[in-house]
């Protein structure tokens, strides 16, 4: 119970990593009776339905037993718990898949259907704890703003009904970029096209709830469902197991490869501290460990330890100087171009080109550091290399490769607008 709680703490002071503690666990059960209760406890203090129907009850005359208020009294609280429900269910039906749509569409690396089978639990994970945190958050302010007996209730228990989702919304940013692994940008255009979804929700609504209120239609609901749903839960189940395999297999002290491989996981989900103690691990048990040392280069460059960087991937190149088909020395360019050093990024990236000639963000990147050594007329070839190179690969490849020609084309506008 702590372990779950902690996730919704941490999205009050660090969104970002309790949204990446959330996609690695992808507590969806846990989150889904966070997110209910919050809404009922949050529309519950705007109605006081549950005030309203205690004093019904306490003001009708006594009865010989208490089964009838009690019958009463539970039917108020099922009715207000499935008109709570119905926005979870737009939320995890409808505006989750447009989320991951949205995202898929900017960042292509794969098809709609298998990023809806792979990603579709932690992403409705962040959903649904980003939602139970924005409510109650707004439960202060909703109890010392609404008075029923005030001016124009209505109105604002309206307001205050959608006070909640502009920080909802907020927390969804980090959401996909823990669960999709997106940039800040690529995330807030996914988040902005995904929440034109929350429109209908002003139409659906009364359908959810009779949907929700309909046994009949629940249980073909379910029926419709189960096989789909059930695909996305056992996938994820089995990547959980294979994630405590790993651990178990961690307690052999002489198995490097098990830390190298639960580094893996982690820096999937973006948890880089824990990945880079499990890659820290295993070259502590096996120094000649390059794959570790090249993962450290590359969390230790993400993490602005350029220095740190360079050292590991040096410690890769000793091993095998091709390594990862000779990316590290794409990887070197980069931390070296991050660093200022041109000349040592020129250099790196001159090397990796003469193995990979037909890799596009090889080209953009080199282009980048011609022009902050002054080539222009260059740095303008390369780009235009970049976009050949992306152009002419295979249809599997361009998807992921499409980014760069975006970026190159921008670079050559920008430097004929300034001529």
């Amino acid at each position: 119970m702590r372990l779950r709680l902690k996730p919704l703490l941490t999205l009050l002071y660090h969104p970002a990593r309790g949204m990446a503690d959330i996609a690695a666990a992808a507590p969806y059960v846990f989150g889904a009776i966070l997110a209910l209760l919050s809404t009922y406890l949050y529309r519950d203090i705007l109605s006081r339905d549950l005030q309203h129907s205690i004093t019904a009850i306490n003001s009708q005359p006594a009865h010989p037993g208490l089964l009838s208020p009690a019958i009463t009294l539970f039917g108020n609280f099922f009715s207000r718990l499935a008109a709570s429900a119905s926005p979870l269910f737009f939320l995890m039906v409808i505006f989750v898949p447009a989320c991951l749509l949205a995202g898929n569409l900017i960042d292509r690396r794969a098809s709609f259907s298998v990023r809806l089978r792979q990603e579709y639990a932690p992403l409705v994970s962040c959903a649904l704890y980003a939602w139970a945190t924005a409510h109650l958050l707004m439960t202060v302010p909703a109890l010392v703003t609404y008075q029923p007996g005030g001016a124009n209730p209505q109105m604002t228990e309206a307001v205050l009904q959608l006070a909640p989702l502009p920080y909802f919304l907020f927390l969804m940013i980090f959401a996909l970029k823990a669960a999709l692994r997106l940039s800040a940008g690529q995330a807030i255009g996914a988040v902005a096209i995904g929440a034109c979804s929350l429109v209908a929700l002003a139409f659906l609504s009364s359908a959810l709830l009779r949907l929700l209120t309909s046994p009949f239609l629940l249980i073909m609901l379910f029926l419709l469902l189960r096989n789909f749903f059930g695909d996305l839960v056992s996938q994820q189940r089995a990547r959980e197991d294979f994630k405590r395999h790993l651990e178990f297999a961690t307690l052999n002290p002489a198995d490097a490869s098990a830390h190298y491989n639960l580094g893996l996981i982690y820096q999937q989900r973006g948890q880089l501290d824990e990945a880079r103690q499990s890659f820290t691990r295993a070259v502590e048990i096996d120094p000649n460990e390059i794959d570790a040392h090249y993962q450290l280069g590359r969390i230790s460059r993400e993490q602005g330890r350029l220095g740190e960087a360079i050292e590991h991937f040096d410690a890769a190149v000793q091993g095998n100087e091709d390594h990862s088909q000779s990316e590290v020395w794409r990887e070197i360019g980069r931390t070296y171009f991050e660093a200022g050093q041109y000349q040592d990024a020129r250099a790196a990236f001159e090397r990796f080109l003469n193995r990979r000639p037909s890799d596009a963000e090889g080209h953009y990147r080199y282009g980048l550091t011609l022009a902050r050594l002054g080539l222009q007329e260059e740095a303008a070839a390369e780009m235009r290399a970049c976009i050949e190179a992306a152009r002419t690969a295979p249809v599997y490849k361009y998807r992921t490769e499409k980014q760069w020609v975006s970026a190159a084309d921008a670079f050559l506008r920008a430097q004929a607008a300034s001529r």
